[in-house]
């Protein structure tokens, strides 16, 4: 039924123009982060096109995780990467997309981004403690991102990642929207966006609320104000 379900929404919103009703959607991040992009780009971007994405730290195949909702859903093509070879088997079970079992401080992204488009619709990273050196690794200077969504963990380590991170995303022209997102009260996250792939009008919109140090919940609730 679920699968259903899937497709006669994949195929209404392909006719019909994608629904800004994210209450009818089932989302599967566990802090709004799918919700977060799928936001952005659907509602206020009007995407119509097939979408891509790079996750690093992927994690389970479905729970809590941050590509599946786009791949399975929206027919999203995507890489995603972990480093426990104990995710295979059920990976495969539930996804079509392909998962890479490395070490992503390693990982060469050039060759892996080879065959994706300049502009990426989504990069999604939950890599703990390493969050700068893949950052440092990523061709940014190849692949412009539309939508980041970055761990840094403050609550555990205060801003000895943190700060790291905005500096080498900032010196690559992207903007911190909603920053020190939190989960149940502690802080963990960033959400970053490209300027240049939102028209003018929309950027300041956006800019223009209070995304700073909020629950996920109500990060999704104010930006729902800019339609």
């Amino acid at each position: 039924m679920k699968l259903v379900f899937c497709l006669v929404y994949f195929i209404s919103i392909i006719s019909f123009g994608y629904s800004n009703d994210l209450k009818q959607l089932e989302f599967n991040s566990q802090a709004s982060q799918d919700e977060f992009v799928y936001f952005l780009l659907y509602d206020l971007l009007e995407k119509q096109d097939t979408g891509h994405y790079l996750e690093i730290g992927a994690g389970e195949p479905q729970h809590i995780n941050n590509s599946y909702f786009f791949e399975k859903t929206l027919n999203w093509d995507g890489v995603s990467i972990d480093i426990s070879g104990a995710l295979t088997d059920s990976w495969y079970a539930a996804r079509n997309n392909t998962l890479l079992i490395e070490d992503a401080t390693r990982s060469d992204y050039r060759l892996i981004l080879k065959n994706f488009p300049q502009v990426i619709d989504y990069l999604s990273l939950d890599v703990d403690s390493v969050y700068d050196v893949v950052l440092n690794q990523i061709p940014f200077d190849e692949h412009v991102f539309k939508i980041i969504t970055i761990e840094h963990d403050f609550y555990r380590y205060g801003d000895m990642y943190r700060s790291k991170e905005r500096a080498i995303l900032s010196s690559f022209g992207y903007h911190l929207l909603c920053s020190d997102v939190s989960n149940d009260g502690f802080s963990f996250e960033d959400w970053w966006i490209h300027p240049s792939q939102f028209p003018p009008d929309v950027f300041s919109a956006l800019k223009a609320l209070d995304l700073k140090s909020k629950d996920h919940k109500e990060l999704i609730q104010t930006m729902l104000t800019v339609q």
